[in-house]
């Protein structure tokens, strides 16, 4: 016999961890500071030259960190954040460390505000496209459970209940 199909979860929204001790703001002289180490990989991984040359004049002297609150989508999560992460120039908006965890926001000073904006911008078309999926999975569920109701396993009708009736 068959193996039978399976019921997908629905992927979590990104959301930024707003207590007071998980986002970080400081000024700094160089991305040698040890509070942007963990995010060295990324800064000089795949940036364009004029961002490099901004992050080698030390022309960014403020920053920003924001924890991410993590959960088994994660790894959805990382290729959404590198999708979202360069801007039209090729230099990118946001960097993150190794972990996919933490995203660190660099810039020159008093345009802290601006950056921000468009990096919540970025999270929150990121969360659109994962409303999409999720309303695609909706439909694959649903699919399922039309396929599974002649086997009149009490278990598909508990989990097509929750799929429509659950606001995630």
């Amino acid at each position: 016999m068959g193996e039978e199909p399976l019921y997908r979860n629905f992927i979590s929204h990104i959301d930024v961890d707003r207590s007071i001790n998980n986002i970080e703001y400081f000024a700094f002289t160089t991305v040698d500071d040890v509070r942007v180490k963990e995010f060295k990989q990324d800064i000089e991984q795949n940036n364009d030259v004029i961002e490099m040359n901004l992050i080698e004049t030390n022309s960014y002297k403020e920053a920003i960190v924001l924890t991410l609150k993590k959960d088994k989508n994660s790894e959805i999560w990382c290729s959404l954040l590198k999708d979202e992460q360069k801007i039209f120039s090729g230099n990118k908006l946001f960097y993150l460390n190794n972990e996919y965890s933490k995203i660190l926001v660099l810039s020159i000073p008093e345009n802290m505000e601006g950056k921000l904006r468009m990096v919540i911008s970025r999270l929150n078309r990121i969360n659109e496209k994962i409303n999409r999926f999720n309303l695609k999975i909706k439909k694959e569920n649903f699919d399922v459970y039309q396929k599974r109701t002649k086997s009149k396993d009490k278990k598909d009708r508990i989990i097509n209940l929750i799929n429509q009736n659950l606001k995630v």
